[in-house]
């Protein structure tokens, strides 16, 4: 725990190197004469400065982008007309490209297949972050830190209640049968301080840790050591 709080920054940022950033911009679909090799114009795509990645798309997905577009022009088709022999590609820019740099990688496709052998949809913008699971991403890169921190406390609180028990049994003895006083709080300040500063010297592996957060993690054993400060007594059941 105390490594955890001490070295925020760097736990962090490796939260955030573990999860991929969404690179993906707008897109737009493009349906391709079947007579092309839509594969190669895909691989050659691809490749551009400004595309993040182009999708193949599946004979159902390009049915549902031409009645799509038959729907905007309100024509109404039945299903045997939508056996057209058409390609299909979706084009995802890279996130940010600028409008005219848009236009240009449209015009290339255009001149790579021929301006007679493909039809372009309009640009849209990224549907990813509609996405279930990016927006889950999110919020990980978000509360990653904080769940993280919140179990790893969750589990300091739980080992100390539990030793808690332990050294409430052996301070009753010692208190009761010889006299001393106090034993539970001497017993914890020792344990828990020794413990603190061989933690604290461990968060110094990865440089120097930020005191405020230490200053915070102490407070936490300050608590720890208090809750073993009351007098114990036999509690029959």
């Amino acid at each position: 725990m105390v490594f955890s709080i001490g070295q925020k920054a760097f736990l962090e940022e490796q939260f955030l190197k573990m999860i991929p950033e969404n690179k993906a911009g707008s897109y737009f679909y493009a349906l391709i004469a079947s007579t092309e090799s839509y594969q190669n114009v895909a691989r050659q795509m691809a490749v551009l400065p400004g595309v993040h990645k182009v999708d193949v798309l599946s004979e159902a997905q390009i049915k549902d982008e031409v009645k799509s577009i038959l729907g905007s022009l309100q024509v109404n088709l039945n299903q045997t007309t939508l056996d057209l022999n058409y390609a299909g590609l979706k084009v995802i820019y890279a996130k940010d490209l600028k409008p005219r740099a848009q236009d240009l990688i449209r015009d290339y496709l255009t001149h790579l297949v021929g301006e007679g052998n493909i039809t372009l949809g309009a640009i849209k913008l990224n549907d990813q972050s509609l996405d279930k699971r990016n927006q889950f991403i999110g919020a990980i890169k978000t509360w990653g830190y904080s769940l993280y921190l919140f179990i790893i406390f969750l589990f300091w609180l739980i080992s100390l209640l539990s030793v808690r028990v332990k050294i409430a049994e052996a301070s009753y003895l010692l208190e009761s049968y010889q006299r001393k006083r106090k034993v539970g709080i001497k017993m914890a300040s020792f344990g828990l301080s020794l413990i603190f500063v061989l933690s604290v010297g461990s968060t110094f592996i990865l440089g120097i840790p930020q005191v405020l957060n230490l200053s915070v993690a102490l407070m936490i054993f300050v608590v720890g050591i208090l809750l073993h400060s009351k007098k114990y007594q036999w509690e029959n059941h």
